[in-house]
């Protein structure tokens, strides 16, 4: 009788292969479960429409336990179709009866129960969980790339913010504030050619000490030439430099128009100055005629209509004035080069500063380059001269400087330390980044495309950012979305699992005298 207790346990992954290897269920089930199902799906397109066989009826797992269920409950609709000996007439009964008669031949029912069971614990719940953990995984991930979408997005915000910042704009409208804030750096540039006024001194003290250590008086004019141009006379015209003289007349492009020309698809070549202009039939085009490239009004012409007083008198400009009855007529004079001795003078002898001349020195890209790099010349020159006169234990300097000129005995180390500073903020006025890049703008027109360019991709970047943000943040709906129905899957097979196991359990303790059965592995997991 102890010995009639004693449990059986059984592995689940040996569970069919035990069945088989006791003679419970024979090794060919699966064939026989394949006709019991081709029955079950004949019998299932005729069933009576109840509300407790609609639930029955409910998913697509049929075996032997519904199937009972199912002959329970078709003997209530089906009593009526009873005859005298108690057998049902019904063909629903009849089909149904005879796939539970197949079903228990040779314990069928066992065998695939537990194949299914098998199914569940090998295949089909691990497959859900690694679908939910995947979903979860895949959501982190999400979530951590729009993190770093965010901090990128502030990234670019700041970049644009900062890059704004440095050439002076608000990013309202970069490319007109760009042209804006050119209009003005002709001021900026005179006012620092003002302050280069204040270099004088600074000059003195570097053209002694080297005309000093190289024992020579001749190079007051060769040193720092730029700089002592502008300590004298500010930020004049380039004409002026070279020539120095100033110009009659200065003719300088407008940067407005230079960048328009540039944006332009540049189909046509020729100006339409807005203005009618008849010449006399003797005008031709000649290699020798020049094109100065300027506009009436630029060039200071005045064309006025006198009347018949003074039809046939040339101007002081030498343009003969033809007046008629309906409108104004001018003939104007070709001037061939040979005409033009100078060709920053007209014929009457006026000094014109055009093209390069007709610049600042500190607008001219040459000159101003050449204006910093004295600047850092000197910068070098004060920093390493206050380095020196800071050492008072440098007794041999002192002794070098006993017959130098008074302006390098005289200086003092604050004097030093105010000269640096004053050469190092003209320095730093004329290399900021907003000065750098308002100098490439007037230097070359179309650099306001490229910076305003370079500017709005940041802002691009933020738009970019932000769509993939919220790209992630629909992915992680998606993905909740199918990780919240995966779950009452899992939970359905789980719940199939656990019952399945206890009606197993229950059906092989029944051929074992009642002892206890038990189902190890994987099910007790789940």
């Amino acid at each position: 009788m102890a010995d009639e207790q004693i449990p059986i346990d059984i592995q689940c992954n040996r569970l069919v292969d035990w069945l088989i290897d006791r003679r419970h269920c024979n090794i060919k089930w699966q064939t026989a479960a394949e006709v019991v199902k081709e029955k079950i799906v004949s019998a299932l397109r005729d069933m009576p429409n109840t509300e407790e066989m609609r639930k029955l009826l409910e998913g697509s797992c049929f075996h032997y336990f519904k199937c009972l269920k199912i002959v329970n409950v078709l003997k209530d609709t089906e009593k009526d179709s009873k005859n005298i000996f108690g057998m049902y007439s019904s063909k629903r009964m009849k089909d149904w009866q005879e796939i539970v008669k197949l079903y228990e031949k040779e314990n069928l029912h066992l065998a695939e129960l537990s194949s299914r069971l098998l199914r569940n614990l090998n295949y089909e719940i691990p497959a859900i969980k690694k679908q939910i953990t995947k979903c979860g995984q895949f959501q982190e991930e999400c979530r951590k790339k729009i993190q770093d979408c965010v901090r990128n997005t502030n990234e670019a915000q700041r970049k644009y913010a900062e890059g704004c910042r440095k050439v002076g704009v608000s990013g309202t409208n970069i490319r007109r504030e760009l042209l804006d804030l050119v209009q003005d750096l002709p001021k900026e540039f005179d006012d620092i050619g003002l302050k280069c006024r204040d270099l004088l001194p600074v000059l003195e003290y570097y053209v002694a000490f080297v005309e000093f250590s190289l024992t020579s008086n001749t190079f007051s004019e060769s040193i720092t030439p730029l700089s002592s141009h502008m300590s004298k006379l500010g930020n004049t015209t380039v004409y002026q430099l070279n020539h120095g003289k100033l110009p009659d007349r200065v003719m300088k492009a407008d940067l407005n128009a230079e960048v328009l020309d540039d944006n332009a698809d540049n189909e046509d070549n020729n100006i339409d100055w807005g203005i009618t202009l008849e010449t006399d039939d003797t005008m031709t085009s000649s290699d020798d005629v020049v094109d100065f490239d300027i506009s009436v009004e630029e060039a200071g012409i005045v064309l006025e209509t006198s009347g018949d007083e003074d039809a046939g008198k040339p101007d002081d400009n030498g343009f003969e004035i033809v007046s008629t009855d309906d409108a104004p007529r001018w003939e104007i004079e070709e001037v061939s080069i040979r005409e033009v001795p100078n060709g920053n003078k007209l014929a009457s002898g006026e000094r014109v500063a055009e093209g390069e001349e007709a610049l600042s020195v500190l607008e001219c890209v040459k000159t101003r380059t050449q204006f910093i790099n004295e600047l850092m010349e000197l910068t070098g020159f004060l920093s390493q001269r206050l380095a020196e006169t800071q050492r008072e234990s440098d007794v041999l300097s002192i002794n070098q400087f006993q017959s130098a000129p008074p302006i390098l005995q005289l200086t003092s180390v604050n004097e030093l330390e105010a000269m640096l500073s004053l050469v190092s903020s003209i320095h730093s006025s004329l290399t900021s980044t907003k000065m750098l890049h308002l100098c490439r703008i007037l230097d070359s027109p179309r650099f306001v495309d490229r910076l305003a360019d370079n500017l709005s991709r940041q802002i691009s970047l933020t738009k970019k950012y932000e769509s993939l943000k919220q790209s992630h943040e629909n992915s992680i709906k998606i993905s909740e979305t199918e990780q919240s129905s995966l779950h009452p899957k899992l939970e359905i097979l789980i719940s199939e699992s656990k019952e399945w196991q206890q009606l197993i359990e229950s059906e092989i303790s029944k051929r074992y005298k009642d002892r206890p059965v038990h189902l190890l592995g994987a099910i007790n997991m789940i």
